[in-house]
């Protein structure tokens, strides 16, 4: 009966670890928006160049549009992607209409791939928006 609990105790702690999760890399970075529908997006280097930030073991989301700060929920699914329950603050800025696109197309995101520093947000092939490790 020990083992068997310890068994259990084993596997459920195997199969649950954020660590095993396939985005477990996305935690503790700040993944910044450089290209959105095959078009470079101007970096600043200051603190308005869009970004997302993945809060791994919560599966929730939070960064800046540019504009304003907005946070959400996200799911995965193998190599599946969505993200749900976005919300943000109601700043105007010169910049506003970049927010709105990106945020836009943010919500039709289904697919996201993994190559070198980069992740590629997808509707279905179609590489929406790619988001650099810094």
């Amino acid at each position: 009966m020990k083992y068997l609990l310890l068994f259990s105790v084993s596997v459920f702690g195997f199969c649950c670890s954020p660590k095993l999760s396939p985005d477990a890399g996305w935690y503790r970075q700040h993944w910044v928006v450089v290209e959105m529908k095959g078009v470079p997006v101007q970096q600043s280097g200051g603190r308005r160049d869009a970004y997302i930030n993945f809060e791994v073991g919560e599966k929730k989301f939070n960064g800046n549009g540019g504009c304003n700060q907005f946070n959400g929920n996200y799911s995965l699914n193998n190599r599946n992607i969505t993200f749900s329950e976005v919300t943000r603050t109601k700043m105007s800025c010169e910049d506003i209409e970049f927010e709105n696109t990106f945020l836009s197309v943010l919500g039709t995101v289904n697919r996201y791939e993994i190559a070198g520093s980069d992740i590629y947000l997808k509707r279905k092939n179609e590489i929406l928006l790619i988001l650099r490790a810094k």
